[in-house]
């Protein structure tokens, strides 16, 4: 299984390598230790459009055409990706283009030219990116789960921000954003791929040179957002909510407050999810879709923060039937809940051997492997290996699992969002109450 190799460097970038047999790519991953928890309420969406305009130019590649040119000519893919809590950029190539995709990741967080005209257009492609996902429900009723969950804390917005926000960002306003949040102290720098230059002794000489260039100042250090956000609300009283649209599939996600990061119960709850809706062999998909025919997908969610989490189901279902598909979802949760139908063992058994397979498939590629090493680094500000993971899932008992489900399925505790063609929410608070 894979293992790393970790330097801080007096810069306080910290790199992690992660050497891989027999593979001949390469994949530089830089990520920052910020996301859209963070903005104020008057820069929401700054995290995700910054993202976007340092891809329109920099020092050494002047224009989002030379840039983008760069990379074509050498065959590799490079992009970018916002969360709520992290932001990662990355160039993933074959790997004797190591130095061209160093300089050019290095040259988007440094040396971004961040030009007037270049944030003026690109508010235009964040709006039309801002409207694709509201006409697309099936996406859009996770923000609208999630605004009402988290209301009143900075994990209630959406990552993209709102049309107003977004046309009032400035070039001044991500001059400030990067200051803040882009220190070489508050980066995590990725380099996972082929063994052979990963662990060349020549690699941290190159990361040294192509992260030493000359940029503004910046704040220093790590900033610590767990601390940032102890004091913020972590979930709302709010239970219900109803979007109005003229859908042929109604949307819906109904969820319990669920774990934080950090919490070791982390490993029962994945396993407990993966029975629930983590494949077509699942409980869920068995009753909801196979049985019954009520949707095309159903899944279970578990989604984890610093200091809360998301734990339930979604799902695209028959909008005159959506009273049956809420409520066999709710009985599927119920019943492990009160001990009716709790997890058994055979379940279990397969649970771990599916999350084994599917982390081995997973860890074949290079940046996949890089975001697994880093984003546990930038977040946590620790790594564990993968083998460490799956020795941690091995260990988990039938005992704890179902005691989870009766901690977390709490009864009159469940959240429901619907996009589809209601104007009531009559019917949907009595079957969640």
């Amino acid at each position: 299984m894979l293992k790393h190799i970790y330097t801080k460097l007096s810069s306080g970038l910290q790199i992690i390598r992660v050497p891989m047999a027999g593979v001949e790519s390469i994949t530089v991953l830089a990520l920052c230790n910020t996301g859209s928890r963070y903005e104020t309420p008057a820069e929401e969406g700054i995290a995700h459009f910054f993202e976007h305009i340092v891809f329109k130019g920099t020092k050494n590649y002047p224009d989002a055409q030379i840039l983008a040119g760069a990379i074509d000519e050498i065959g590799a893919d490079f992009n970018a990706f916002t969360s709520k809590e992290y932001t990662g950029y990355y160039v993933k190539s074959a790997s004797k283009h190591i130095e061209r995709s160093l300089d050019v990741v290095s040259d988007m967080l440094l040396q971004p030219l961040i030009k007037e005209d270049d944030v003026q257009r690109e508010k235009k492609v964040i709006i039309e990116e801002i409207n694709m996902y509201q006409d697309m429900p099936k996406s859009q009723v996770g923000n609208i789960f999630e605004t009402m969950v988290f209301d009143g804390s900075g994990l209630s917005h959406d990552i993209l921000g709102s049309r107003e926000t977004i046309n009032a960002i400035t070039r001044k306003h991500f001059l400030k954003f990067l200051k803040k949040w882009y220190s070489l102290g508050n980066l995590v720098l990725v380099i996972a791929g082929d063994a052979k230059v990963v662990n060349s002794e020549k690699t941290i000489p190159l990361v040294k040179k192509y992260f030493n260039k000359e940029h503004e100042e910046r704040d220093s250090g790590r900033i610590d957002t767990i601390k940032l956000v102890s004091k913020e609300l972590r979930i709302s009283n709010k239970k219900l909510k109803l979007e109005y649209k003229k859908t042929e599939q109604a949307h819906l996600v109904l969820g319990w407050v669920g774990l934080n990061r950090d919490d070791e119960r982390r490993y029962a709850l994945t396993l407990l999810a993966t029975v629930l809706g983590g494949n077509m062999s699942s409980r869920l998909f068995t009753e909801v879709r196979e049985k019954r025919g009520l949707c095309y997908y159903v899944r279970s969610d578990n989604d984890y923060y610093h200091n809360t989490g998301i734990f339930g189901a979604s799902a695209g279902v028959d909008p005159t039937r959506i009273d049956e598909a809420i409520k066999v979802i709710l009985d599927e949760f119920s019943s492990l809940a009160n001990g009716k139908n709790p997890i058994t063992a055979d379940e279990l058994r397969k649970a771990k051997d599916y999350i084994n397979g599917t982390m081995v498939l997973g860890l074949e590629d290079s940046r996949s492997v890089g975001q697994f090493f880093g984003l546990k680094q930038v977040l946590s500000d620790k790594i564990s290996s993968p083998q460490e993971v799956l020795d941690k899932i091995s260990k988990v008992t039938l005992a704890q699992v179902n005691k989870l489900a009766k901690d977390l399925i709490v009864p009159g505790e469940a959240r429901l969002a619907v996009i589809g063609p209601y104007k009531s929410t009559k019917k949907f608070a009595q079957l969640i109450k």
